[in-house]
């Protein structure tokens, strides 16, 4: 009987230590999975061309890898992984708006989303305690 509840209070420590599972990547992959099964529907439809479809999911992609950053920018458990999805996001939709709307038209988006990436990586940059 002693085991068993000693087995019990483990079983409870050990579940109680374990850090609590980010959330935050499983919804990213299903609205990545519904991004494509509109995209490839659209694309079955004809609305889209299948030429087409991969600059619409790098702009979509990067939109909903900026959603991540600032839903992770309000919860203080998992902000670590923020500026890098901010970052990519940015250069997702940029590189994906160049090819939807021409590059020739929005080649110079491609020059502000580097300098926005320099200037949020240097805000970012854990302070160094002299």
């Amino acid at each position: 009987m002693d085991e068993e509840k000693d087995a019990l209070e483990k079983e409870q420590t050990t579940a109680e230590e374990k850090p609590r599972q980010d959330p935050y990547p499983r919804i990213t992959g299903g609205l990545i999975l519904i991004l494509l099964g509109v995209l490839f529907l659209l694309a079955t439809l004809d609305y889209l061309s299948w030429g087409d479809w991969w600059a619409y999911f790098l702009f979509g992609l990067g939109c909903i890898l900026i959603l991540e950053a600032l839903v992770r920018s309000t919860s203080p458990a998992f902000r670590e992984h923020m500026a890098g999805r901010l970052i990519g996001g940015i250069v997702l939709v940029v590189i994906g708006a160049s090819f939807i709307f021409g590059m020739t038209n929005w080649w110079p988006l491609i020059i502000i989303a580097v300098g926005v990436v320099l200037v949020i990586s240097t805000l970012w940059r854990p302070k160094r305690s002299d």
